[in-house]
C-alpha cells in the first residue's frame, strides 16, 4: 500500500491509501486517511480561548506583548485539548 497526498476541489490536502499497483492519478478512489472533522471544535475553541485569555489577564495588545509565553500557552492548551478530544471521538466512532 502507498499513501498519496492530493488537493481536493476546496483546497484541502487529502491522503488516500492506494494499492501499490493503483494509478496515482485517481487518489480519491483509495481508502481515505483523514484527521477528524474540525468544524465542530471551532466554536468550542473560540469560547475556551476567550475564557483562557481572561484567566491569564490578556486584554490589550500591551498585555499580549508582555505575555507572549502566556498567549502561546493559552492557544496551545485550548486547541491541543480540543484536537485530542476530536481524535478520541473519531477513534470511538462518535460524530459531533
Amino acid at each position: 500500500m502507498k499513501k498519496v497526498i492530493y488537493t481536493d476541489k476546496n483546497g484541502y490536502l487529502r491522503t488516500s491509501l492506494l494499492r501499490d499497483s493503483d494509478d496515482d492519478s485517481k487518489p480519491g478512489m483509495g481508502i481515505p486517511l483523514e484527521p477528524p472533522p474540525l468544524d465542530s471544535i471551532l466554536d468550542t475553541c473560540k469560547r475556551e480561548l476567550h475564557n483562557e485569555l481572561v484567566r491569564r489577564g490578556l486584554f490589550t495588545l500591551e498585555d499580549v506583548q508582555r505575555g507572549q509565553t502566556e498567549l502561546t500557552a493559552a492557544i496551545l492548551g485550548v486547541f491541543r485539548r480540543a484536537l485530542i478530544d476530536a481524535y478520541k471521538e473519531k477513534k470511538q466512532g462518535v460524530n459531533r
